[in-house]
């Protein structure tokens, strides 16, 4: 068995006028195709929750349940259920025909009291209540932690993970529904693993990596800019990438620091792939500018890996 190379924390500096003002940690694993983890950053040991990362796993619980054939779901819709869009007329529009599809409205949306089908996670929300129609399911209460959906969608993501349910930290997401908790290096194990997971999910999501999250967003820029590879990043800093050669990488800024989330995410993206991967659009969301109160540009964020 290969040796796992241990490399230093990925550190993200915040730069005003020159000067470093603030510094966050960011830790990551680089699973090889058959999930096994063999580099390093930092300590990926870290246990934190998938968040949004953990949307595909869901949204798989719906293929496998025969919910997405009985509306006869395509790409597009596989698409929207994994991804956390910018709340675009095309990522609305699209929410709003899959909740006629199923004969509900945007009144029965949970994720949040106004924006409804513009919520980031509408498409994910959309897939609960589907599944709630094909079962027979209350509508109502999809969020709560003992409804069926909620228990279905976290034995679909224990079994992917190779865990039981039981052994799955549990947490409420900020839209509402229950996110998982596992450490960093299994995030990445998975997403080596993703193609053969997910193969229909993960190919929906390149084929549409406008609705995953929206242009000069990182999900959607690194799926344009790097052929084969899928990326689903999560809120407090989680960035997770299924790459074209088969590997998995998952970055997690320690903090949770969402200003530190691109900078880290692709200073580790880099490290893997080398810079010919990154395209102009990869490389203005790496250095993220800091601006004043007057939109003045007074510094940037800049990621770095110590030698």
């Amino acid at each position: 068995m290969p040796k796992t190379v241990q490399h230093p924390e990925i550190l993200v500096q915040a730069r005003r006028g020159g000067t470093v003002e603030s510094l966050h940690r960011a830790c990551a694993a680089l699973a090889a195709p058959d999930g096994e983890i063999v580099e390093r950053w930092g300590d990926p040991g870290m246990v934190t929750f998938w968040r949004s990362s953990a949307k595909p796993l869901q949204a798989q619980a719906w293929v496998v349940d025969g919910t997405v054939r009985r509306f006869g779901w395509g790409t597009e819709e596989l698409a929207i259920m994994s991804a956390s869009h910018e709340g675009l007329d095309v990522h609305a529009d699209l929410v709003r025909r899959m909740l006629a599809d199923i004969g509900l409205g945007e009144q029965d949306l949970r994720c949040d009291t106004a924006l409804k089908a513009r919520h980031n996670c509408s498409g994910n929300h959309t897939g609960f209540l589907a599944a709630c129609v094909h079962h027979g399911w209350d509508v109502a209460s999809y969020q709560r932690p003992e409804h069926p959906s909620q228990q279905a969608a976290l034995a679909a993501f224990a079994a992917l993970i190779g865990r039981d349910a039981g052994e799955v930290a549990t947490g409420v997401d900020g839209c509402g529904i229950v996110c998982y908790a596992t450490p960093v290096t299994v995030a990445a194990s998975t997403f080596a693993l993703l193609p053969e997971l997910l193969p229909e999910i993960s190919a929906a999501m390149r084929a549409h990596p406008e609705l995953i999250e929206g242009p000069g967003a990182i999900d959607t820029e690194v799926m344009r800019a790097v052929p084969g590879a899928t990326s689903k990043c999560g809120a407090e800093g989680l960035s997770c990438f299924s790459l074209p050669d088969g590997r998995g990488l998952a970055v997690k800024v320690v903090d949770g620091a969402d200003r530190a989330h691109e900078p880290a995410g692709l200073a580790a993206l880099e490290a893997v792939l080398g810079p010919d991967a990154m395209s102009d659009e990869l490389r203005r969301l790496a250095r993220p500018p800091l601006t004043n109160d007057a939109g003045d540009v007074v510094g940037e964020l800049l990621a770095f890996i110590p030698e």
